[in-house]
């Protein structure tokens, strides 16, 4: 199977193109797909790559003044001064010795290390660089999720060739990154979060800067790690407290899609910070130690994040990557080994759309725009078709068969798959000839949307300890009611 997120809907494509309008009705039967012997099964999940550039904006700043190197210095918001309100965006090697984080107030930077120098940050001189660190990226995926800095979550699933080898990609991707004179930590696992566990440590114990969790060893891994990692955590969330991402019908994983509000779902660190401190009370400091623990206890005392941190010791991360911006289409693929009647074709079209639907929804995508091209078993007669190039030039595209198809424009934007399916085999119907066989079908949605919405800070998380605040608060109320 093969997927293309960044072909449009064109009806000189689509042949005899169509537009159809029809209400949405339930689809029959479900085609067993066994009757089509197909050649190309869809895509494995491949896992999730976190890639993280250490000290981007301090490598840049060295790279243009050398004189810089080794030396305590802080790249700071504004004019970068102390004296004025900002924050540290970035803080060198020798900084971070002395205790400067990035985020941490210029001022506090200050104080803790007066000889530090200060410096503004100088953003025409990274934008090019962070150009070519999301080229680097989109080359991986077209599933990318960019995180403050340089950092990103890339979805190995969105590959456009299938990955025999996440290690060896991501050797390919460090390789790139350092060619531009930075340093990657990149880590690779079934979730966005201990993925980023895995980059954090990706150069401890002899490692290379990259460490692949493989599926099963997500319990294992999480579980020798302290709970004070989870204070370097800034890109990753809960994901989907729910099932896993076989059970993508059911209505497990529906409900805990509907609970997120997508990148709403990140930890800030004063949360993080809370949990680990209240942990800490209780002699708890490593995620061994939580892993035992009842997840009933801890979702009473810390909330939604109690119930998280224990289905992370576990080993058990759902969290998803979320485009930046949604594709133009995303497309399917399946070659018959055969020519293939019917049938068959009717079986691959109805895997198709539970494929594409699948993949809509784990990306928090909707489509409205259904296309299918079918590729008829007729005597082989070679055909041109005059097309434009992604810079506007007119570009020849030569195909050896050519295909019928057309589309149908929904009433609204949808992610179901008995939708999709429905339509598609519309589309069959409409355009198949009674003993026509067929060498492959194409399968599209267009006109795509994001599904999820927009960052909203998470609310305060209600502890299981009153505060000393809520205390006063509370007795006050009660001194004046027994007034």
């Amino acid at each position: 199977m093969e997927q293309d997120q960044s072909g449009t809907l064109n009806p000189s494509i689509l042949g005899e193109p169509t537009a159809l309008r029809s209400p949405r009705a339930p689809v029959g039967g479900p085609v067993s797909a066994e009757r089509g012997a197909v050649s190309e099964q869809a895509f494995p999940r491949q896992g999730i790559m976190h890639v993280r550039i250490r000290h981007f904006y301090c490598t840049l700043e060295e790279m243009a003044n050398p004189s810089l190197h080794g030396l305590p210095f802080v790249i700071g918001t504004g004019t970068g001064r102390p004296n004025e309100p900002g924050r540290v965006i970035d803080a060198s090697p020798a900084a971070v010795r002395l205790g400067i984080v990035p985020g941490m107030p210029l001022r506090r930077a200050y104080r803790l290390a007066p000889r530090t120098l200060f410096l503004p940050a100088s953003y025409d001189r990274y934008q090019p660089v962070l150009q070519r660190l999301r080229e680097r990226y989109r080359a991986c995926s077209h599933i990318v999720e960019s995180v403050p800095l340089a950092d990103a979550f890339i979805d190995l699933s969105g590959s456009p060739q299938p990955v025999t080898s996440p290690i060896l990609l991501a050797q390919q991707l460090s390789s790139d990154i350092a060619a531009l004179g930075l340093t990657a930590l990149i880590g690779i696992a079934s979730g966005k979060t201990i993925a980023e566990l895995a980059a954090l440590i990706s150069r401890k114990d002899g490692r290379q800067g990259i460490l692949y969790i493989p599926p099963g060893r997500e319990a294992s891994f999480v579980q020798s790690l302290p709970l004070s990692l989870l204070l370097q955590l800034h890109g990753s969330g809960p994901g989907v407290l729910g099932g896993r991402e076989g059970e993508s019908e059911g209505a497990g994983l529906r409900s805990g899609v509907a609970e997120l509000e997508g990148r709403a779902e990140r930890f800030d660190l004063e949360e993080l910070a809370e949990l680990v401190a209240h942990l800490r009370d209780f002699g708890i400091t490593t995620f061994a130690q939580v892993a035992p623990l009842a997840p009933e206890g801890l979702e009473r005392r810390l909330g939604r994040l109690g119930r998280w941190l224990h289905q992370l010791a576990q080993g058990e991360d759902y969290s998803l990557v979320i485009p930046d911006a949604p594709p133009l289409s995303q497309n399917a693929r399946i070659r018959f080994q055969h020519a293939a009647d019917a049938d068959e074709t009717c079986a691959a079209i109805h895997k198709l759309g539970g494929y594409l639907a699948g993949r809509l929804r784990e990306q928090r995508l909707k489509g409205r725009v259904v296309a299918l091209l079918l590729w008829p078993a007729r005597p082989r007669r070679d055909s041109r078709r005059l097309l434009l190039d992604e810079q506007g030039e007119e570009a020849m595209l030569r195909e050896g068969e050519e295909a019928i198809g057309g589309q149908i424009t929904l009433e609204r934007h949808t992610d179901e798959a008995d939708i999709l399916i429905h339509h598609l085999l519309m589309l069959f119907a409409h355009y198949h000839r009674s003993g026509t066989r067929y060498l492959q079908v194409l399968a599209r949605i267009g006109d795509i949307i994001t599904a999820a919405t927009p960052y909203y800070p998470p609310a305060a998380r209600a502890r299981g300890r009153p505060t000393r605040r809520l205390d006063l608060s509370t007795r006050r109320l009660n001194g004046e009611r027994q007034v």
